[in-house]
C-alpha cells in the first residue's frame, strides 16, 4: 500500500495538469504514471479496469481511486488539510467555489477543450477539423472569457475567481484557459484575464505541469 497519491494522467489533457499542479503546489507525495493520449491508452481494456469512464485523470490512494479533476481537487484540499483552497468548514466560501466548478464545463471547457481539439488533436490523427464546431467555439470563447472578467474577477475587483484568495477553481479555470496560447490564440482583448493568468504562473509547480503545452506554443511560434 502507497502512501503516495498515484496519479495516472497524461500532460495534454487539461485537467491532469490541475490535479498535478495542485500536488507540487502543496507538497502532496504523489507518483505520476502516463497514460499517453496520443497512443489511445486511456481507452485501453487494461486502463478501463481503472477507469470505467475511459477518461483522465484518476488517482489511487491507499485502496480508494477516484476520477473527475474537481472531485479529485475537492478531495485533495479535505484529504490534505488544505482549506484554504476548498473551505470544507464554510459552506458559503465553498459553494461559491462550487459555482465555479459547475460553470466550468459547458461554461468554459466546451469552447476552449472543443477548439483545441480540433484546431490541434484531430491533426494529430490525421483528420479534418469541422468547421462548425470551430465557428461555434470560436464564437463562445469570447463569452466565456467576458464572463470570466465580468463575474467571477469581478471587473478586476477579485484577484482570483472567487475572491482575494486563489482556490482549485482557479486552477482548474487556468489550465483550460492556458492551452489556447498553443493555438496562438491573441488575448490581448482581455486584460483582466490576462493579469490573473500572471498571478497564477507564479504558483509553484506551474512550470512543471505545463511543461509540455509550453513546448507546443513555443513551436508553434516558429
Amino acid at each position: 500500500m502507497s502512501n503516495k497519491v498515484i496519479l495516472f494522467g497524461d500532460l495534454m489533457s487539461q485537467p491532469t495538469r490541475a490535479v498535478l499542479w495542485f500536488m507540487i503546489l502543496n507538497k502532496i507525495p504523489h507518483e505520476f504514471r502516463l497514460i499517453s493520449i496520443a497512443n489511445l491508452e486511456q481507452r485501453s481494456k487494461e486502463f478501463e479496469k481503472i477507469n470505467p469512464f475511459k477518461k483522465l485523470p484518476v488517482i489511487e490512494y491507499e485502496n480508494q481511486r477516484l476520477f473527475e479533476s474537481h472531485t479529485i481537487l475537492r478531495w485533495l484540499s479535505q484529504q490534505f488539510k488544505l482549506a484554504q483552497y476548498y473551505d470544507y468548514n464554510d459552506l458559503n466560501n465553498r459553494c461559491k467555489v462550487d459555482m465555479y466548478l459547475d460553470w466550468h464545463h459547458l461554461g468554459l471547457r466546451k469552447a476552449t477543450a472543443g477548439l483545441f481539439f480540433q484546431k490541434f488533436i484531430l491533426p494529430k490523427f490525421g483528420k479534418s477539423e469541422s468547421e462548425d464546431m470551430v465557428k461555434d467555439a470560436e464564437l463562445n470563447i469570447p463569452r466565456a472569457f467576458k464572463e470570466i472578467e465580468s463575474i467571477f474577477l469581478a471587473n478586476g475587483k477579485n484577484n482570483y475567481l472567487i475572491g482575494d484568495q486563489v482556490t482549485i477553481a482557479d486552477f482548474s479555470c487556468y489550465c483550460e484557459i492556458n492551452q489556447l496560447e498553443a493555438l496562438n490564440f491573441d488575448f490581448k482583448p482581455y486584460p483582466i484575464l490576462t493579469n490573473w493568468m500572471e498571478r497564477m504562473k507564479q504558483f509553484n509547480g506551474f512550470k512543471e505541469s505545463h511543461k509540455i503545452i509550453h513546448k507546443i506554443a513555443s513551436q508553434s511560434k516558429l
